[in-house]
């Protein structure tokens, strides 16, 4: 670093820190390390992700994969842990150079007061216990306005302190509260109850719970995400229903597949699905189930050759291992297949074999197609792995059943033949005997 430079980055007051694209601390100013309390050597290749509150994770992640696309960006918050364990709310902006391959991040402490007016009343003690909540907490008064909040508040819903300036709880969209959490808040105003809801937010795709607490003419409400949680447990309930429908002789495994898919695309509203079963003589795919996927998509594949070069699921199966193609129009496997794609707007798809238990076969892939181009998170890997798993027991347990009732077909086939061969003689044995004694009653003297 140039040493004019050096100079103003160490005496300034504000924060000033570089790290390397993976986030690995290589440089911090005195203003940076006397807040936080900690020594240089001490923040020297430290991952800024272990510092950071465990709520900021997702926003974390999201402002990398940003950062690196755009460059540049301004006023984002986070929360960073000091040396004695209180978290620091800090609005950075930051700056990624490509020659050099660092982040240049400047940062202002927005610690000393929780957010909001009047709130001088506060004492640190609570302000400092506020600010380290992993839940997200706000105050609303009885006008709907949001009169304080606290920096996991923002983290969680991914609102900024100028969204939130003099508006109302019911015109803040993005926060998506549903008509039931609304009438608990009213319920709380007039009736002093406290409360509790859990929503689905459709802007950011995120379960979120809350609870309400009325204070003398306001509501302390606090804010977490429950998304991991409540996707699991949704998980677990669809499978348990696919299971009890497979035990059930009137559902087919076309049927029973499709709602296992449309149970999936409800949990994950952005996900299209599709299972292509493979042929015997593992050359080629055919549709079996795809609830949200246009019936023309389906015919103008069904049938595709399975090869290296075979869009998303044939190539798949080619090769055995999952295939993530994040943009449709740019990838080489989509090749002859971006045309077909195109009109129904699927821009991204990832596909992933269902292999036999016994690793002979590949009965067939699981799709996952969507409306933009984009990677797979965490947590949508996660579900792909347990479909895949309860397909190759769907497809097995049925592949089991008509073996069973082929083989059972057969052995009556052969009972009946055995059968008919053994009566042939006893027939036999039986007409002369019943001849003879015929014989016998018509000539009593002989």
């Amino acid at each position: 670093m140039d040493a004019r430079l050096s100079f103003l980055f160490d005496k300034s007051n504000d924060f000033f820190c570089v790290f390397d694209k993976n986030g690995t601390i290589k440089h911090t100013n005195s203003a940076l390390r006397k807040t936080l309390g900690y020594s240089e050597a001490e923040l020297y290749n430290v991952k800024i992700n272990t510092l950071s509150h465990p709520a900021d994770v997702r926003r974390r992640e999201e402002l990398a994969t940003l950062l690196l696309r755009k460059k540049e960006i301004t006023g984002h918050e986070t929360r960073i842990k000091g040396i004695d364990g209180r978290y620091y709310n800090i609005k950075w902006s930051l700056f990624f150079n490509s020659h050099d391959d660092l982040i240049y991040a400047s940062g202002t402490n927005l610690t000393n007061k929780l957010n909001g007016p009047n709130q001088n009343n506060l004492t640190d003690n609570i302000q400092h216990i506020i600010q380290s909540f992993s839940e997200g907490f706000f105050i609303i008064n009885n006008k709907w306005q949001i009169t304080a909040y606290n920096p996991a508040f923002l983290a969680i819903t991914g609102l900024n302190n100028k969204q939130l300036k003099n508006i109302s709880l019911k015109k803040l969209h993005s926060l998506g509260i549903t008509d039931e959490v609304i009438t608990k808040f009213e319920a709380a105003f007039s009736g002093n109850t406290t409360d509790q809801a859990q929503y689905f937010n459709k802007y950011f795709n995120r379960w979120l719970r809350i609870n309400i607490y009325p204070f003398k003419h306001e509501v302390m409400v606090f804010i977490r995400d429950i998304n991991t949680v409540k996707i699991q447990q949704l998980i677990l309930a669809l499978e348990k229903n696919i299971l009890e429908l497979n035990a059930s002789s009137s559902q087919s495994l076309q049927q029973t597949i499709n709602e296992l898919l449309k149970g999936i695309e409800e949990i994950f509203p952005d996900m299209i699905c599709s299972v292509l079963e493979v042929d015997e003589a593992q050359e080629r795919v055919y549709h079996l189930a795809a609830p949200r996927l246009a019936v023309e998509f389906c015919n103008s594949i069904n049938g595709t050759a399975i090869g290296p070069k075979a869009g998303s699921c044939g190539t798949s199966v080619y090769h055995r291992s999952q295939v993530i193609v994040s943009d449709i129009e740019k990838d080489s496997l989509w090749e002859d297949y971006s045309d077909i794609a195109r009109p129904y707007g699927l821009k991204a798809c990832w596909s992933t074999p269902v292999i036999s238990s016994q690793g002979a076969h590949v009965l067939a892939t699981f799709a996952v197609y969507y409306t933009t181009a984009r990677e797979p998170k965490g947590d949508e890997l996660s579900m792909i792995e347990r479909t895949v798993n309860i397909l190759r027991v769907l497809m097995e347990n049925k592949r089991n059943q008509d073996n069973i009732k082929d083989q059972n077909k057969r052995l009556q086939e052969i009972a009946s033949i055995s059968s008919h061969e053994i009566r042939r003689p006893v027939a036999t044995i039986l007409g002369l005997v019943n001849l003879f004694d015929k014989k016998k009653h018509g000539h009593p003297d002989e």
